[in-house]
């Protein structure tokens, strides 16, 4: 069938993991939730560290409430969904997970901090 007009030849796939609320938060008092999100915050920094993660951050301003954050991967999905599991908020029950595969037009997106690739190129026709 081919590729409609202007619909880019090649994509960068990406893995993205959501953050939404969780379905049985943990009712923490002041303290101990600002000790969990600290946890969570500094998790996140350590993956951004290693090079697991090359953007994160809270979405604002959202249509639906339960989206809490997003992240961008270097990892594929299952991967990324198993380390983000390990959040220390994740665990706890504040957030739950999902993760997707994210296709944009190849070199849309940088992350000027990486030196390496952040997903893998893919031709139309392979999405």
């Amino acid at each position: 069938m081919g590729r409609p007009e202007g619909v880019p030849e090649v994509f960068d796939v990406r893995t993205v993991v959501y953050l939404r609320s969780g379905d049985n938060p943990p009712d923490l008092d002041e303290e101990a939730s600002t000790a969990l999100h600290h946890a969570h915050l500094a998790f996140l920094a350590d993956l951004g560290r290693r090079g697991l993660v090359a953007a994160n951050g809270p979405l604002l301003d959202k249509s639906d409430e339960t989206i809490r954050g997003m992240s961008v991967w270097t990892v594929p999905p299952d991967e990324a969904r198993a380390m983000a599991e390990q959040d220390p908020a994740v665990a706890a029950g504040r957030f739950r997970v999902d993760t997707a595969r994210w296709a944009v037009s190849a070199g849309r997106i940088a992350f000027p901090e990486r030196e390496e690739p952040v997903g893998e190129r893919v031709r139309f026709e392979d999405l």
